[in-house]
């Protein structure tokens, strides 16, 4: 696969490591610090080659899924990148009108009006929030100690496009739709906010706060911008 893989290589005097980025229209960069030599970069690709293949059949036929969800597919499985979980589901049609989500380790079971697509979709968001309340709150708390930046509350939302706020009250909210990402954006967005208990605002400051805690939060904060390829339809409605 490599010797037909068109990429590009870009210095960067923040990385203090070698990075591949796999964007949604599957171009692939790769980043060096400085000092370290381009040839570097093929070196890194064939290390990094099954991981790659994978990330790009992802985005390969992403496009096609979201079509069939926007048709009201039957959903088969869900998937947190972030966190690294999956979960399979099981319909049962059942004369309730209403629809359930119910985790059975790792399998969903979705019972009641399971055709009518409205109500699964809200049952299916209705989890997703639950399911981000268990696993971001905690990774936000954590976070939060390590960094030594206390926050009063938190909160989880099903938002659009915002990937998390913070109040002048130190009330700091997370959007569900970060399970979806991986682990660095997810991470990313959770510095973000906390950083905003030292600075509410986005100066030099500020950014100078959340650098000190995500060194590569310029490529972090461009990647945040192109993560459709992760967020699911049904999700984003």
């Amino acid at each position: 696969m490599l010797e037909s893989l068109d990429y590009t290589v870009r210095i960067s005097h923040r990385a203090r490591y070698a990075r591949i980025v796999v964007r949604p229209d599957m171009s692939v960069e790769v980043v060096l610090p400085q000092g370290v030599h381009s040839g570097h970069a093929e070196a890194l690709l064939r290390e990094k080659e099954l991981w790659l293949t994978r990330t790009l059949d992802k985005f390969r036929v992403h496009a096609p899924l979201q079509k069939l969800e926007c048709q009201n597919s039957r959903l088969e499985s869900v998937s947190f990148e972030s966190v690294g979980l999956q979960f399979s589901i099981t319909y049962q049609k059942t004369p309730s009108l209403q629809v359930r989500v119910r985790e059975r380790g790792s399998e969903l079971l979705v019972t009641g009006s399971v055709d009518d697509s409205i109500k699964l979709r809200s049952a299916l968001q209705r989890w997703l929030k639950r399911k981000a309340s268990e696993l971001l709150l905690p990774m936000l708390k954590a976070e939060s100690a390590k960094l030594g930046l206390p926050y009063e509350q938190a909160a989880i939302r099903l938002q659009k496009r915002c990937w998390g706020s913070c109040s002048r009250k130190k009330s700091i909210s997370l959007n569900a739709k970060l399970l979806f990402m991986p682990e660095p954006l997810m991470r990313y967005v959770i510095v973000h906010e906390l950083a905003h208990l030292k600075e509410m605002n986005h100066s030099r400051a500020f950014w100078a706060v959340v650098a000190r805690y995500d060194e590569n939060y310029l490529e972090h904060c461009r990647d945040l911008k192109h993560v459709s390829h992760w967020i699911p339809a049904w999700a984003d409605h």
